[in-house]
């Protein structure tokens, strides 16, 4: 790999304009804000402040109800009402506390001398709207605001089917309004509080308005106060916003050639390792991570020899001082698999030429030694067709012969006898093993597939009946799981017989003294799984790597093609094969077919 260098971003932005607009913008919005936030403010505290003077308003009357009640209850002479009206009005902030009549005519006030007068005109009784509830009003009273509480005055509550809305006690009322219970002025006092008929009195309470008018003007100024105290704030807030903007920018404009390395760094199909100058791990991304099998994240701040594999750390270490081509080495795993990666590195330069670390690149190599793999199997494929060309003629003509016979003999047998039968599964045989000549012809081309709805389990079966006899002579026992819930699967029943046949055939032939073949049917919703199992002498890791290859056998008398045959007739119905073994522990064959169909004639 070549240097690296890191240049430095020279180009200048003046943004000092858009900076200024964006900080009288922001104030504007800041003191709409405080504004709306203020004015809500003091009509909440005003609100607040108007229930409280309500409250104490409507308690003081609800006072006086329960004391003319008491007098009620006692049928007393004379009513206390008078003096305690003077009493109450003696408490600070309260001005004044009379009732009037419907028309606006004084009954009884806290200065004697206003009793009899008209405290209001009919057009300003009809403004008051005077009802049970609680209501209230500022008014003028003798040269100064007053906050007037009002209501109708029922100690005794209104009844509930009386005429007019009329107040009436609940108790008998008629030796309380007798003329000789009291004295002349008493008598009419009482007829004016409790009118038989009408509407009843209306009872007002004056509390001091200029203390009202100072609580809210304080509550404003207060309000005000705080808002400027916000603002200032705010506007503190933005300018320090706007200097750290700018500090941000500087270095934004610093880091910017160092994040968009980053992001291409972790971007990459490719394993990736930076070290600094002192030779430490700087930066690792997941891919480097997974293709090291290293699971310990902290890796950072370490040397390679501390935290990655000796197959990379020694290169990692050896490279701190010249560039590295691509290397390819073999890192193995913690379950033993082994892993071609290629390593190359550079050292890393800003632009003054100061190396600052090394970059190493690792590339697995699995899927270019998997492709290489691959074309060596089709070019040994090529050549067994070329062979099988040649040859194909010699084998088909006894094939045809023997294929006669059978027909013969079978057409001298009774229709479905045991014999009969047997000559049928004769011709059956021969024209599969025409095809196998067929398909040593066309193994290095495309398999024509004849695909129909295909139940496995009945498959699985007529492959294990063909063995039987082979089984029994080799003293084998067949053990077939199958699976009633499996679905029909779109395949060559032939082609995949003749896979499992191939395979069964070497299992038979790997127990010489006997043991157990095993075939398991499974399914999940994309694929169906065949497992073929033996007890037998099993295959050495180096076969296995090797089981796949044309010609390569492990039997003096075969020919290394059934295996590859197999394979490709598992991968034209787009599904894969797989073997597990060791040495004295038998093997595995473990097919994967696709319920949807997928690959050649799908």
């Amino acid at each position: 790999m070549k240097r690296t260098i890191l240049k430095k971003n020279t180009s200048k932005k003046t943004s000092n304009v858009t900076s200024l607009w964006l900080l009288i913008g922001g104030i504007i919005i800041l003191g709409l804000a405080i504004t709306f936030m203020t004015l809500r403010g003091i009509a909440e505290e005003n609100r607040q402040m108007e229930t409280f003077y309500e409250e104490k308003g409507a308690s003081l009357i609800t006072a006086l109800e329960a004391g003319a009640r008491t007098d009620f209850r006692h049928n007393v002479a004379q009513l206390r009402l008078q003096t305690l009206l003077q009493e109450m009005a003696n408490q600070p902030d309260i001005l004044f506390i009379m009732a009037t009549d419907a028309q606006g005519n004084v009954i009884t006030h806290s200065n004697p001398n206003i009793i009899g007068a008209k405290a209001f005109s009919a057009q300003q009784m009809k403004e008051l709207k005077p009802s049970f509830h609680v209501a209230w009003r500022i008014m003028e009273q003798n040269g100064e605001d007053a906050f007037v509480v009002y209501r109708e005055f029922r100690p005794f509550g209104p009844m509930k089917n009386g005429p007019n809305g009329m107040m009436r006690p609940r108790h008998d009322m008629k030796d309380f309004m007798r003329r000789d219970s009291c004295g002349e002025d008493e008598h009419m006092f009482r007829r004016k509080l409790f009118p038989p008929k009408g509407p009843a009195p209306i009872i007002y309470v004056g509390l001091n308005g200029k203390t009202f008018a100072n609580t809210l003007q304080v509550n404003k100024e207060h309000a005000l106060v705080n808002a400027v105290f916000i603002l200032l704030i705010g506007l503190i807030g933005f300018v320090a916003l706007t200097w750290a903007q700018k500090a941000r920018r500087s270095r934004k404009r610093m880091q910017s050639s160092e994040a968009l390395l980053d992001e291409v760094m972790y971007s990459l199909p490719d394993g990736l390792i930076v070290t600094d100058e002192e030779g430490r791990i700087a930066l690792i991304n997941d891919v480097a991570l997974e293709q090291l099998d290293v699971t310990d994240r902290a890796v950072v701040g370490k040397l390679p020899s501390e935290s990655l594999p000796e197959c990379v750390a020694r290169l990692v270490e050896d490279t701190q001082h010249a560039p590295l081509s691509e290397t390819e080495v073999e890192c193995i795993s913690a379950e033993g698999q082994k892993t071609p990666v290629g390593v190359s590195g550079s050292a890393v330069t800003v632009e003054d030429g100061l190396r600052v670390g090394f970059v190493f690149l690792l590339r697995d190599l699995r899927e270019v030694r998997r492709l290489e793999e691959e074309v060596r199997r089709k070019e040994k494929l090529a050549a067994v067709g070329s062979l099988a060309a040649g040859v194909a003629h010699e084998i088909r003509n006894p094939l045809s012969s023997i294929k006669g016979y059978a027909t013969y003999f079978g057409s001298r047998f009774e229709k479905d006898s045991e014999d009969r039968n047997a000559a049928n599964i004769m011709v059956e045989e021969v024209e599969r093993l025409n095809r196998v000549i067929g398909d040593l012809i066309n193994l290095s081309r495309p398999s024509d597939l004849r695909r129909t709805p295909t139940n496995l389990n009945k498959l699985a079966e007529h492959c294990f009946g063909l063995i039987k006899q082979d089984a029994a002579m080799h003293n084998v026992e067949l053990n077939l799981t199958t699976d009633s819930t499996l679905p029909e699967l779109s395949v060559d029943p032939d082609r995949l017989s003749q896979a499992i046949l191939n395979i069964s055939l070497n299992s038979l032939e790997a127990m010489p003294e006997g043991g157990t073949l095993a075939m398991n049917l499974s399914h999940t919703p994309e694929f169906v799984t065949m497992t073929v199992s033996d007890t037998g002498k099993g295959i050495s890791k180096t076969e296995v790597s090797r089981i796949f290859e044309p010609y390569f056998t492990t039997k003096s008398q075969g020919t290394g093609l059934g295996l590859p045959i197999v394979l490709k007739i598992i991968e034209a119905h787009g599904g894969t094969i797989r073997v597990e073994s060791q040495p004295d522990s038998g093997t595995v064959f473990i097919i994967e077919l696709p319920v949807s169909p997928v690959g050649e004639n799908a």
